[in-house]
């Protein structure tokens, strides 16, 4: 196997074993050498591909958060009105919620979560930036929304959406895909 095959086989590796075990056990209490031996490596790999504990979490919170970037790629129609856009983002969230594996990555974002607000970094969330370009120059009211507009929509929609998410997570009957995307749409009043 090349050299780079191989290292993006174990980066993926590390990625997906680092998910399980912060989502097991905590990012505090996953050990370097937990990880590694899920990943069926060695910690000696954990520090070549990303040199520390921390740098393999954000690795791994960036690719949760490219899944939903790329998952909200089907509302890259420029047409789509601004309601439209954000129920088809609620969508997505109540999709992932009801996924295979959906406790163990929200079980992870928590614990990444918290992890970010004892050492914050700067920048948005992945999924915060995709929305924001989403909503950006979508047809409302004879207009289109304008980059404040779509800003302030986006961490409105980002958190609505996770917290409904968790909700329909935790309980299920809680909250439909239709509530959501209700809830969403509503959104679209903070232009006004």
């Amino acid at each position: 196997m090349k050299r780079t095959v191989l290292k993006a086989r174990n980066r993926e590796a590390l990625i997906e074993a680092c998910l399980a075990e912060v989502a097991a056990h905590g990012y505090r209490d996953a050990r370097l050498e937990d990880i590694a031996e899920r990943a069926e490596l060695s910690t000696g790999a954990i520090y070549s591909i990303f040199g520390s504990k921390r740098n393999l979490l954000a690795a791994s919170m960036d690719q949760l958060a490219g899944e939903l970037a790329a998952e909200l790629d089907v509302l890259a129609d420029p047409e789509l009105p601004v309601g439209e856009v954000l129920r088809g983002a609620a969508r997505v969230w109540m999709r992932m919620a009801a996924s295979e594996g959906a406790r163990d990555r929200f079980a992870f974002e928590l614990e990444a979560t918290a992890a970010a607000l004892r050492e914050p970094s700067p920048g948005q969330p992945i999924p915060v930036q995709r929305l924001r370009e989403l909503l950006t120059g979508r047809r409302f009211r004879g207009g289109r929304t304008t980059g404040e507009q779509a800003r302030r929509l986006s961490l409105a929609a980002h958190a609505l959406l996770s917290g409904l998410a968790q909700r329909a997570l935790l309980d299920p009957p809680s909250v439909s895909a239709t509530e959501a995307e209700d809830a969403a749409a509503a959104l679209v009043h903070l232009l006004c």
